[in-house]
């Protein structure tokens, strides 16, 4: 079950002992709605949906072996004291976080960091905590437990609360050291660290279906929820088709997730000016990243071009139409403020355009269609090329070459001119790297497998393609580098 910010989707995931194979039984749109002015995911209407794929999955194979449930990070539910939910999860893209975090000072903020490794980010789980806790005292008051979206999933199904690991680590309350929340962070934030679960183990049995679900979707059998690394990022990370420990890559999902898979997190001044965090990975694992915009920006623009036109353009149209485009190379900062949820995304980065002097450098000249997709491609290949030497900066690794996961990497011009701006070769896999990463974490307790042979199953279960740079396109990085200053 792999559920992210845009979609809701259920695959069939077959293993014949060397390679896993993903089948799309389920996907349906996903997105937020407002209600007294905040926004919300529908947990039930989500869950539903689980369910749905999941019967599909029965009726389809002759036996389901178990389950695992991964969504995007930092967004969370209170439960009350009976075990029910008090309100559905806050969605990340309100500002209550954003005013927390500014409350607090640059050295409360490197101390926060010190005690967990993640960096602040107003959209952290902490920040949105301390929100409602401020804003929503008749709904915070009432919460006993907190679970992130994937353990909500999990608990539906179950019946049991569990805080999985790689989801705890992006609320800023975990140690990415010992893996366990940090009672001293809780303290300082004036967070009641009897909210969290035991925090579960990667491989584990979270528990069985519920016997009522297990009848409901027409199974005759037991059927396990595995704990997988329920943050689609580490998933993702998972199923990277190297055997290698310590590998660079870009998750490039609605967020672009861009960093080293590595043994142990990075706590050290250097890579807090590089802005790197430490969200934990699989089965022990590290993921150190920086956390950027990614087809969130294409993913807008595509709507507004719908609404704009009527005509349903394909993602595929929407390269041909960047393309198209005559002019000199465009930038924009993909992370600025004004593009975290624009009411047009197209608007928005055309006044971004204009602010730098001008589309082509020429000041008044006009934000056309074909002007604002390539912007889109250069500055998000751009900031892939930043995130890179940052990450390389801070750690002194060698980076010759990035693994790309993710919708984004079937993006081929996106990928090329990553090549091209960053100067290293781009593999980039066109599979279902989250549904291949969350059944690799299923084969581990369904198969009894140890860690190396999840990784070679990775390496033989995705489809790639190598992107080497056909231009010096390093003049960009440098540009926008200058624009982010």
């Amino acid at each position: 079950c792999d559920c992210g910010n845009s979609s809701v989707r259920v695959m069939l995931c077959h293993f014949d002992g060397h390679a896993i194979r993903t089948e799309l039984l389920l996907q349906e749109p996903n997105d937020m709605f407002l209600k007294g002015g905040y926004y919300y995911w529908d947990i039930e209407r989500i869950f539903r949906l689980l369910k749905k794929g999941v019967g599909m999955a029965v009726a389809k194979a002759p036996r389901v072996h178990s389950i695992g449930v991964c969504t995007w990070g930092i967004d969370f539910a209170l439960f009350d004291d009976k075990g029910i939910m008090v309100a559905p999860p806050l969605a990340y893209r309100n500002t209550i976080g954003a005013e927390e975090m500014d409350a607090l000072s640059e050295g409360q903020l490197q101390e926060m960091y010190y005690r967990t490794g993640i960096l602040s980010d107003k959209i952290n789980t902490v920040f949105m905590l301390k929100g409602m806790q401020s804003r929503m005292p008749e709904v915070f008051s009432r919460g006993r437990k907190l679970l992130m979206v994937p353990d909500i999933l999990g608990y539906m199904f179950t019946g049991r609360m569990f805080n999985e690991v790689s989801e705890a680590s992006t609320t800023q309350l975990l140690d990415t050291r010992t893996m366990e929340f940090s009672p001293e962070q809780c303290e300082a934030l004036g967070i009641d660290s009897s909210l969290f679960c035991p925090v579960a183990t990667h491989g584990a049995s979270l528990g069985n279906i519920l016997p009522q679900i297990r009848e409901e979707i027409g199974a005759a059998y037991d059927i396990p929820v595995v704990c997988v690394p329920s943050h689609d990022t580490a998933s993702a990370v998972l199923a990277a088709p190297t055997e290698r420990e310590a590998f660079a890559f870009i998750s490039a999902g609605t967020w672009a997730l861009i960093g080293l898979h590595c043994n142990e997190p990075l706590i050290t001044q250097r890579a807090l000016r590089a802005e790197l965090t430490n969200e934990v990975g699989a089965f022990g694992h590290i993921t150190l990243l920086k956390n950027s915009i990614g087809m969130f920006l294409i993913q807008r623009l595509r709507a507004d071009y719908i609404a704009d036109t009527g005509e349903n353009i394909s993602w595929g149209a929407l390269t041909d139409l960047a393309e198209g485009y005559g002019g000199p190379p465009l930038l924009f900062d993909v992370n600025h403020e004004s593009l975290f949820n624009p009411e047009r995304m197209d608007k928005a980065i055309g006044d971004l355009l204009s602010g730098n002097g001008g589309l082509g450098g020429e000041p008044g000249g006009e934000a056309t269609w074909a002007a604002i997709m390539s912007a889109a491609q250069y500055s998000l290949g751009a900031s892939f090329a930043m995130g890179l030497g940052n990450v390389a900066d801070a750690t002194g690794e060698d980076v010759k070459e990035v693994i790309v996961l993710g919708g984004g990497a079937r993006n081929q011009r996106l990928m090329q001119l990553t090549a091209d701006i960053a100067g290293l070769g781009v593999v980039a896999c066109d599979g279902e790297s989250t549904g291949v990463g969350n059944a690799l974490a299923q084969a581990a307790h369904v198969c009894g497998l140890p860690y190396a042979d999840l990784r070679r199953i990775a390496a033989a279960s995705q489809q790639t393609q190598t992107f080497t740079p056909r231009e010096d396109r390093s003049g960009l990085l440098e540009r926008y580098q200058m624009l982010i200053k």
